[in-house]
């Protein structure tokens, strides 16, 4: 089919399954383009319909190239094939595509992991900040500051209580008031115009971090931080970088 490649398995020669379909009054030949040989053809098939879902007409039929579905075949099946043959489809254009789109898949998760790293980098900075101006204090000081208040006003409210019962009201009591305090001053700190500032900058920097990578230029006498654009740094065809300070060609994924 013109500009259509379907991708299924056969427990026959492809060849005769091919000669089979032709006879069902299909309007184009089914030409067999490649053909691989592996034990689990079944799965082999699904998931590689799961790698072109992008690509889908519907059931077995994809608009892209027969070199695009034989690398997404190729790639589930991994170490797991028997034998290939390539037919008709082009050997060396599929093995180039297959490197490109391993390459862009290398490229892909180091941004990922430097991003991953930037965030972890600014979570601890504005963390930090946060603690050093919003301490947060754990529960069990405000458990006996509140039992100690609690037992003051119990001895001075009710005198002629023992002291046993004066000791047990006011630890039950000054648990319950305790998460109670806590929450009012935990609410009172994020509902401050300083603490609001803080977390608008975080996010802020959070955002910075996730649609570009700093790396350091490579040069021992520069060492001038570099910023890449995310959606530039993944785009096809991105040329050769420098470092505007030094003029030094620099490959982001290797520095």
């Amino acid at each position: 089919m013109p500009g259509l490649v379907k991708v299924g398995h056969s427990t026959k020669d492809p060849e005769l399954r091919a000669q089979e379909l032709n006879n069902t009054g299909a309007p184009h030949p089914y030409v067999v383009e490649y053909e691989m040989l592996i034990e689990e053809p079944f799965r082999v098939e699904k998931q590689a319909h799961r790698a072109l879902q992008d690509f889908r007409e519907r059931k077995e039929w994809f608009r892209c190239s027969c070199e695009e579905a034989i690398v997404a075949i190729q790639r589930v099946a991994g170490s797991e094939i028997i034998s290939e043959t390539f037919k008709r489809a082009d050997r060396e254009q599929t093995e180039k595509r297959r490197k490109d789109q391993e390459e862009a898949e290398s490229c892909r998760k180091f941004v990922d992991s430097q991003i991953g790293l930037q965030e972890i980098g600014v979570h601890s900075k504005y963390d930090s900040l946060l603690s050093s101006q919003f301490p947060v204090h754990p529960l069990w000081q405000y458990w006996i500051a509140c039992a100690i208040a609690g037992y003051i006003i119990v001895t001075i409210l009710s005198p002629k209580i023992s002291d046993a019962s004066a000791i047990l009201f006011s630890w039950i009591g000054g648990m319950i008031a305790a998460a109670i305090v806590k929450q009012l001053v935990e609410s009172t700190r994020q509902d401050s115009t300083e603490y609001k500032a803080i977390m608008q900058e975080q996010q802020a920097k959070l955002e910075e971090a996730r649609t570009a990578i700093t790396v350091l230029c490579p040069t021992p006498a520069c060492q001038r931080k570099l910023r890449f654009e995310v959606n530039k740094l993944l785009a096809p065809n991105v040329g050769i970088w420098t470092c505007p300070a030094c003029k030094a060609q620099v490959d982001p994924f290797k520095v």
